[in-house]
Formats: structure tokens, C-alpha cells, sequence
């Protein structure tokens, strides 16, 4: 049977939690033709190729992709530069007219990954592509649904670092609330569930080996030290740490900011310092624990 995607991947993260590191790493893990669909508006439309912010496509002909003059632009570039780039980056936004989304959409690929950023899971996978999947996206050989989380308390150094709208605090701390149910297991919304820790994804070679391995992946951990340009990069250092992101302190943020009011509620709510303790084990330490 031919297929339209060797593997296709949809990743279901809060914002600054690693989403763009570890789909880059997966990335770079294949070879062959690659489409990430970032950002995708789940409220806007199911289908993921008829609503998302951003899309990188690598070793794809932009003429594919892109009609007139601009696809014309991007094949000559791409045709100049092939191999040498990581990547074709294309800023389509949502309402953008210059991409032919139905070739995107049969484009055979290696791997397809669709993104999902900062919902409520409970409010958009009831019945998220449960019945049209294939229709939307086309038929892939492997299947998966990554929920992928970070501790609450250096993900909320890295939103509170990025400046994010705190007018209603609560609804971040609710989404990741939900993202660590469906992690652990409470619930069980996504079809194709693998439940990935950027904690020790971060740190754990042996852990990213058995990663790739239950995604289908050659395992060789290039990309692990790339800061992907989607998101801007890192809150604290941007892409200054391109190239050595292995030696940037993503799992001590929290430190800088104990005395920040939204970190307070994120340390004081009692499910939260639960949910995260089955999930990371110790992240506190005692005086922490005690100030909090």
C-alpha cells in the first residue's frame, strides 16, 4: 500500500514547553521529505491544512507548495541552496492565499507533524479527528499523538520570562493541568497516545534512544542541540545557544522567579505540585518547598 505519510505525528504542548525543540529533533532523526504544520486552530477548523500560523517544509518543491511569482522565488533559492539548508521556512499565515494547501496536502511524505499549542485538551479532543483523519491528512503508515510535558514550575519561568498575558492565571495553570492528566493517564482523549517528558527528554540520551525507537525513527540525536527559529527560540537566551542547547538551564528557570506572583500560585495549588511530583519526581528542594 502506498502511503501519503510514512509517519505522521500530531504534538499537543503548552507554549515554552520544548514543542519546537522536540519536533525539530524528530525531524532530524528522518530523512526524506518533512512537513510541520505549526500552530494549527483546532476552534477554527478539525482540518489542520486549512488553518495553522506557520509550516516548514524540507526537501519539498516549493512550486508544490506556493503558486506564481513567490513559488517561483523559493524553487530558484531552493534549487541554489539544496543541501545546504536545514530547511524551506515559510511564514504562511492562516489566511494566506499563496499556498496550494490540497498539493501540501498529497505531497507524499516521511514524516508529516501537525502542532497544537496551549488548549484545554478536554474542550477540543472529544472528537478530534476520531472519524476523518485520513480524509484531513491523508493515509500514514504509523500514527502517533505526543501530549508533551514540562514541569509546571520552569515552564512558567520560561511564560512568565516571555511576557505571557497573566490577566487570567488560572487558565494556564488549568491547561496545564490537562496536558499533565492526559500525560499520567486520568484522561485518555488522544487515539494514538505516546506521552513524552521534556524533562528527561532533555537530559536522558537513553530516554531519547527509546523514544525514537517507539516512533519509528533512526535514532542518531542530531538536532538535539538546535534552537529552532519557530517561537523565536528560547525566553531567556533566543537562538544565542544554537548549536550547544544542551548547555542551556531549561530545568532550574523556576529559580529566577520564586517571588513572582503567578510562580506563587503555580507552587501554592495543591494538584499542581501533585500532578507534578508523579510526573518529575522532586523538582523543589525543601526550603523552596517551605517558602512556597
Amino acid at each position: 500500500m502506498d502511503f501519503t505519510n510514512r509517519i505522521e505525528l500530531s504534538c499537543f504542548g503548552m507554549r515554552r514547553s520544548g514543542n519546537h525543540a522536540f519536533v525539530n529533533w524528530v525531524r532530524s532523526q528522518t530523512t526524506g521529505k518533512f512537513l510541520h504544520i505549526n500552530n494549527a486552530k483546532i476552534y477554527t477548523s478539525e482540518d489542520p491544512y486549512d488553518r495553522f500560523a506557520e509550516c516548514t517544509t524540507f526537501a519539498i518543491n516549493p512550486l508544490v507548495t506556493e503558486r506564481g511569482l513567490r513559488g517561483f522565488k523559493r524553487f530558484i533559492k531552493y534549487a541554489l541552496h539544496r543541501g545546504q539548508v536545514e530547511y524551506i521556512y515559510a511564514g504562511y499565515g492562516a489566511e494566506g492565499q499563496n499556498i496550494d494547501r490540497e498539493a501540501l496536502r498529497q505531497q507524499q511524505k516521511s514524516l508529516l507533524v501537525h502542532s497544537y499549542e496551549h488548549y484545554l485538551l478536554e474542550d477540543v479532543l472529544e472528537d478530534w479527528l476520531k472519524t476523518d483523519r485520513e480524509k484531513f491528512l491523508g493515509t500514514s503508515q504509523y500514527t502517533f499523538d505526543v501530549v508533551l510535558l514540562r514541569d509546571p514550575f520552569n515552564l512558567f519561568a520560561s511564560l512568565i520570562k516571555r511576557n505571557e498575558d497573566f490577566s487570567k492565571p488560572y487558565s494556564a495553570i488549568n491547561k496545564w493541568k490537562s496536558h499533565a492528566r492526559e500525560y499520567l493517564g486520568y484522561t485518555n482523549y488522544l487515539e494514538h497516545k505516546v506521552a513524552v517528558s521534556y524533562n528527561s527528554w532533555f537530559q536522558d540520551k537513553e530516554y531519547r534512544r527509546n523514544l525514537a525507537d517507539c516512533l519509528k525513527v533512526d535514532f542518531t540525536d542530531a538536532g538535539l542541540n538546535s534552537v529552532p527559529i519557530f517561537g523565536n527560540g528560547s525566553s531567556f537566551e533566543g537562538q544565542s545557544f544554537n548549536g550547544s542547547a544542551q548547555q542551556m538551564g531549561v530545568l532550574s528557570r523556576y529559580k529566577k522567579f520564586l517571588d513572582h506572583p503567578v510562580m506563587k500560585r503555580v507552587m501554592a495549588d495543591e494538584e499542581v505540585r501533585e500532578l507534578a511530583h508523579e510526573a518529575f519526581g522532586d523538582i523543589l528542594d525543601s526550603a523552596e518547598t517551605v517558602r512556597s
